[in-house]
């Protein structure tokens, strides 16, 4: 599913056919489902890289905040620390290779993005919302769909802390693959109303990929490298 490809590739992703081919003297690239149609010329037979993307770009680019729901609200007590695995919506990102660098061809997702507001009416931002149970260990997933994020969280303050909701920056997004996609994040609690939410840039099994971060490709600046959780857990 995630990987290299060479051109002449025929690639079947779960109802959604991926082709590249030559015709009429164009080199070709062509995604097609039940519901859409994506054909596109490239200037040459370049190899494709089918990688997981940040989850918050589809049906189009509105944030770049990525808001998750706990389903079992998690309870940690003072000064203590839990670590947990979270489910993620999976975007895939197909990137054409080039002779010196990659850039983005074509997006899509298998999932129905929704979103929601976190923080108040005027200060707060939109997320892309995504609801998962609590899981001890590694759970068992549909990787067309989801993908694992492990998630370490550390309390530092004095007092029990729920936590019902994790908002992540994209723009931080450290995203490995193998079977399944999968981030591996940070959550520092500060107190029960504010925390600290990053990325660590290690994979959480052995043998995994690091995936291209569009938003490296972009070059766009980022002074954080964290996301400030000010408007409750």
């Amino acid at each position: 599913m995630f990987g290299s490809y060479e051109f002449g590739v025929t690639l079947n992703i779960d109802g959604i056919k991926i082709e590249t081919y030559k015709e009429d003297g164009f080199y070709v690239y062509h995604r097609r489902s039940e519901t859409q149609e994506v054909r596109k010329v490239i200037s040459f037979a370049s190899r494709l890289l089918v990688n997981p993307s940040e989850p918050v770009r589809l049906p189009k680019e509105v944030t770049h905040y990525l808001l998750i729901e706990l389903q079992e609200p998690v309870f940690i007590a003072p000064n203590d620390e839990l670590t947990f695995y979270i489910t993620f919506p999976v975007e895939f990102g197909v990137y054409v290779a080039g002779r010196k660098n990659v850039e983005l061809l074509d997006s899509f997702t298998l999932t129905s993005p929704k979103y929601t507001l976190y923080g108040t009416p005027k200060d707060g931002v939109i997320c892309r919302w995504w609801g998962s149970y609590v899981h001890r260990q590694i759970p068992e997933i549909d990787p067309y769909l989801e993908g694992i994020m492990k998630v370490n969280v550390k309390n530092i303050c004095d007092d029990w802390v729920e936590v019902k909701n994790l908002v992540f920056d994209a723009y931080h997004m450290k995203i490995y693959y193998g079977d399944f996609a999968s981030m591996h994040a940070a959550v520092k609690v500060i107190n029960t109303k504010v925390a600290e939410t990053s990325f660590i840039e290690r994979p959480i099994m052995d043998g995994m990929k690091k995936a291209v971060e569009l938003f490296s490709l972009r070059k766009l600046p980022v002074m954080r490298k964290a996301f400030v959780m000010e408007w409750g857990l």
